[in-house]
């Protein structure tokens, strides 16, 4: 055989070769998708240069992944945040599974990116874009990965739910503002999302499914195991999240979203209610005291999980227990508070041996003192909202000399907490004026919140003097519909100018719920029960 002839056969056998590979390629490349093998998108919008060495390498593409990390930490350490941004989309299309990547880009949107704008709406839509960035995409491709999901769940928790931006109040409220269309009244509609019969409930599904990647099954696991929660709150995502990289996770260290959940249950329980004044649209939170046994058992759970830390989380359990019973004897809930109380003397969580001794009504009051003079704006806001719930409870039965009473001690507390908060750090906080406080718990009591059931809201709302549409017109001078006897009068301007009077009364031994006690009173008191469990 010539030479000749011999390169014409093996050109033909190699265009045969090539084209009967092809069809086995183009078979096996969908088997490899249908199998969810195939995790590798064309990069888009990449420079030439890069696209066509992609594809030229082929299996080599790690070696571009290396060289493109290493290149964003070049730029991440020069503060180039957005040349950042561009590079990890690139490399989380070439090495979707490569997780260090999603979780970087997603903190590098919330927390560097978002910071380079002054608007409070323009550095929300990037913390935003860092969840959703998570959410839809990096969790699709990594599933298991329990990194991923205590990533998201802490986008949630702390970004949005805490203290860490000076917009975090701006963030709560819009975030509030999305999910209202979704969880209404932030509670989850189970009933009707099981079968959508209206459009309000069909297209309140879609966005469920399709805009936060949430199922509703699931969403009534995590609620009736964790809450009741109110869904309008980042740290209830936190929990959603958490709680299914519990389930699924098989890569990575598990106690990282157990310590997602126990902290956004801690949340959850001190500002787990919100309330939006329909009058100006502000936004107000409350403590959630239905969820006090659901985050006993969190903190249980917690201290098996992570037997190391277990006296670290003791700690934290006894401040939680004092704050339970203290809040739920606030609002009146003796019954429950009682219970408490006698299973926290009980038990040995306890390292504060001086409320062995102590009676629930002296422990309360001692809280009262320590708290208005030392403690943070939402505990001191949840005792003036506890005494104006009590107002209006009073108002309801007609009892209004006790009415005014209570509002006028709220008042005392409000003006006194009011006078050690700087201006700079009431903003930060996102600190209400007094009315605002008032008005927000209004509205949770003619919405039957609460000690308010159907009977009670509607004898409060009779007595304000409102209808059934009263949501069009709560405003603050409601309030004044209220007719005083020249009596009551009198004693509210008594209350009030008692403010500039002087506090120097003698210490009562059992001091009633109108009193505030000095600091000597609780050294002492705290003394005294010690000596005597000696």
């Amino acid at each position: 055989m010539s030479s000749r002839n011999y390169k014409i056969i093996l050109t033909l056998l190699a265009v045969v070769a090539l084209t009967v590979n092809s069809f086995n390629q183009r078979m096996l490349n969908g088997r490899r998708d249908a199998l969810g093998l195939t995790r590798i998108e064309p990069l888009e919008n990449a420079p030439p240069v890069l696209a066509f060495t992609t594809v030229a390498l082929g299996g080599f593409r790690g070696l571009i992944v290396n060289y493109l990390f290493i290149r964003s930490n070049q730029l991440q350490r020069d503060g180039k945040y957005f040349e950042t941004m561009t590079l990890g989309d690139w490399i989380t299309k070439l090495q979707p599974t490569f997780t260090p990547v999603w979780r970087y880009q997603a903190w590098n949107m919330a927390y560097n990116i978002s910071r380079t704008f002054e608007d409070p709406v323009d550095r929300w839509r990037w913390v935003w874009a860092g969840i959703t960035l998570l959410r839809d995409e990096g969790l699709k491709y990594n599933p298991t990965d329990t990194g991923m999901y205590w990533e998201l769940g802490w986008l949630f928790l702390d970004k949005i739910g805490r203290f860490t931006d000076q917009s975090h109040f701006q963030y709560k409220r819009l975030f509030a503002s999305m999910m209202q269309n979704i969880f209404v009244d932030g509670r989850p509609d189970i009933e009707g999302w099981a079968g959508p019969q209206s459009e309000k409930q069909k297209e309140s599904l879609r966005l469920l499914k399709d805009s936060l990647k949430m199922e509703p099954e699931r969403v009534a696991r995590v609620d009736d195991f964790y809450g009741p929660l109110d869904w309008r709150l980042p740290e209830s995502h936190a929990i959603y999240w958490a709680e299914i990289g519990r389930e699924n996770s098989t890569e990575g260290d598990i106690i990282e979203v157990y310590r997602v959940i126990w902290q956004a249950m801690q949340i959850a329980f001190q500002r787990g209610r919100i309330n939006i004044n329909p009058h100006d649209g502000s936004v107000e939170f409350s403590k959630n005291l239905d969820i006090i046994d659901k985050v006993h058992r969190t903190y249980e759970q917690f201290k098996m999980y992570y037997p190391a830390k277990a006296d670290y989380i003791s700690r934290s359990q006894e401040m939680f227990m004092q704050d339970a019973i203290y809040f739920l004897y606030l609002n009146y809930d003796l019954k429950e508070a009682a219970k408490w109380y006698k299973f926290y003397r009980e038990s040995n969580i306890g390292i504060y041996d001086w409320v062995d001794e102590m009676p629930l009504d002296e422990f309360v009051m001692l809280r009262i003192q320590m708290d208005v003079n030392t403690t943070g704006v939402f505990k001191v806001k949840t005792i003036i909202e506890a005494y104006l719930q009590n107002y209006y409870y009073y108002l309801a039965l007609g009892e209004d000399k006790r009415a005014q009473g209570t509002a006028a001690f709220a008042k005392k507390i409000y003006r006194k907490y009011h006078e050690r908060m700087s201006e700079a750090s009431n903003e930060m906080h996102g600190y209400s004026s007094f009315e605002s406080v008032q008005m927000s718990v209004l509205a949770n009591c003619l919405a039957g919140n609460g000690r308010f059931n159907p009977v009670m809201s509607n004898r409060l709302r009779v007595r304000l003097g409102l209808g059934q549409d009263w949501k069009d017109k709560l405003r603050p001078d409601v309030l004044r519909n209220i007719k005083l006897s020249q009596e009551l009068r009198d004693l509210i301007r008594d209350a009030e100018s008692a403010d500039t009077t002087s506090d120097d009364k003698a210490p009562q031994r059992r001091p009633g719920l109108n009193t505030v006690i000095d600091d000597a009173e609780v050294k002492k008191a705290q003394q005294d029960a010690s000596s005597k469990k000696k």
